[in-house]
């Protein structure tokens, strides 16, 4: 569960602002002074958060949750009457749930991380099956390539890998196009013996 509290003054009056949300249903839900606030349908669960806001009442007030990525987590901030309720600034300088650049290279870092270990995983394994006992999974022979493209890609250019721009730029589909193609190329060579030529001791 993640939770996030703030303690306010408004009108000489103080509130307690309760911020709530559990990494495993992914229900999440604000109290003001101990008051659940009814959040929109679409707002009550939230699984992958790339930035919401949560707008809400106090006494006549303005009040705004926005949560902002943070990379593979987000970080909840609260506005009144515009104003960060910790910084002092004004929200007309700052978009509550723009995705810092420290985010998406987090972000990156993790995809790439990841891939290249399922990427390298994918191949040693098949190959390993392929000449012990002559099986191996189509499917792996498809995915260790292409992921080991995509990989590079994210490594080369600074893309949110969490997000696709809109439009698609021609490098994405290009990669797409590659990523997708070595992994038939593999899968074809795997069918054809090009492992046993290539690794079997004779």
């Amino acid at each position: 569960m993640s939770n996030k509290t703030w303690d306010i003054t408004i009108d000489n009056q103080s509130h307690k602002i309760e911020f709530k949300h559990s990494s495993i249903t992914h229900k999440r839900s604000i109290l003001v002074d101990r008051s659940q606030i009814e959040l929109p349908k679409d707002q009550r669960r939230i699984r992958w958060d790339t930035g919401t806001k949560h707008k809400f009442d106090i006494s006549g007030h303005e009040c705004l949750i926005a949560t902002r990525s943070s990379g593979f987590d987000f970080k909840p901030e609260l506005y009144i009457d515009g104003k960060n309720a910790e910084t002092g600034l004004p929200i007309v300088y700052e978009e509550p749930t723009k995705v810092s650049d420290e985010a998406i290279r987090t972000r990156r870092i993790g995809v790439v991380v990841i891939m290249l270990l399922i990427g390298i995983g994918s191949l040693w394994l098949n190959g390993r099956m392929l000449l012990s006992s002559g099986g191996y999974f189509p499917f792996l022979s498809l995915l260790g390539p292409a992921l080991l493209v995509i990989s590079g890609y994210y490594v080369i250019f600074p893309d949110d890998p969490w997000v696709i721009p809109k439009p698609i730029p021609f490098r994405l589909i290009a990669m797409l196009i590659l990523a997708f193609g070595l992994g038939i190329v593999n899968l074809w060579a795997t069918e054809n013996g090009w492992y046993y030529l290539l690794f079997s001791s004779g």
